[in-house]
């Protein structure tokens, strides 16, 4: 029984190192199906609230912004070398 768990182990192992070591993608990437292309989509979010109150109730102000980016990297390697493109769009709301 521990010989056959011991065994199968090693295999897993091995299968799941050598697909790993065929990625041609950096670490963060995924590659496209049936292609050697790489893609990471990423992004960030910010938003914020200031709250301002003086001795008289009429007079408080609360303002509040946000924010946000999303970017595409796609990468792929070529006969003249690898390829990079990096789309990113910034928005901006208050």
């Amino acid at each position: 029984m521990n010989r056959t768990l011991l065994t199968l182990s090693a295999a897993l192992m091995a299968m799941g190192g050598s697909a790993l070591a065929a990625s041609p993608c950096p670490p963060g990437f995924a590659q496209l199906q049936n292609s050697d292309t790489c893609v990471r989509i990423s992004g960030r979010v910010r938003a914020e609230t200031i709250v301002g109150s003086s001795r008289s109730r009429t007079s408080d102000s609360v303002t509040s912004h946000a924010s946000g980016r999303i970017q595409m990297d796609v990468r792929k390697q070529t006969e003249y070398g690898p390829l990079r493109a990096v789309i990113a769009v910034d928005g901006i709301g208050r």
